[in-house]
């Protein structure tokens, strides 16, 4: 049975405290490097956890307030400069597509990879032979998703 690690980069709120960054989870098995959020410092906290960003697979995020996504120019950027070489699949809420492009627009970065923009509803949206991840639409003031990620070795 593959084994499953989580990181939690960041648990925090809107302002980062010197013990806690804004929101970021890391998933990793296998293969896959799941990335649940991007706030503020998230490619620091790869960082000071021993970890490459350029493993990263999908980034799912939960909604667009800063404290999910502040990262995310940042973290886009440190991957074209690295030499991340792969397709990014970034997941979202209604609105999604429309926001990455606006934010690959302002920062301007050469980007030597491939993104992939889903917006999502509630629902499954990507499974492989080891695993699942679905998604579900919450309130939460704006478009919202909370996920899911199901291990098939453990149903």
């Amino acid at each position: 049975m593959p084994q499953i690690n989580l990181t939690f980069l960041g648990t925090g709120d809107n302002i980062p405290s010197r013990a806690r960054n804004p929101t970021s989870i890391l998933l990793r098995m296998n293969e896959e490097n799941i990335l649940f959020d991007c706030g503020e410092g998230t490619q620091r906290q790869f960082r000071k956890a021993g970890l490459n960003p350029c493993k990263i697979t999908r980034i799912l995020i939960t909604h667009w307030h800063g404290d999910h996504i502040l990262g995310l120019p940042g973290l886009l950027s440190t991957l074209a400069i690295s030499g991340y070489n792969k397709t990014l699949y970034i997941y979202g809420p209604n609105g999604i597509k429309e926001k990455i492009k606006k934010t690959l627009e302002v920062f301007n970065f050469f980007k030597n990879y491939e993104i992939k923009v889903e917006e999502l509803k509630s629902g499954l949206f990507y499974e492989d032979k080891n695993f699942y991840l679905s998604c579900e639409e919450m309130e939460h003031g704006i478009p919202t998703l909370a996920y899911s990620f199901v291990n098939k070795g453990n149903i």
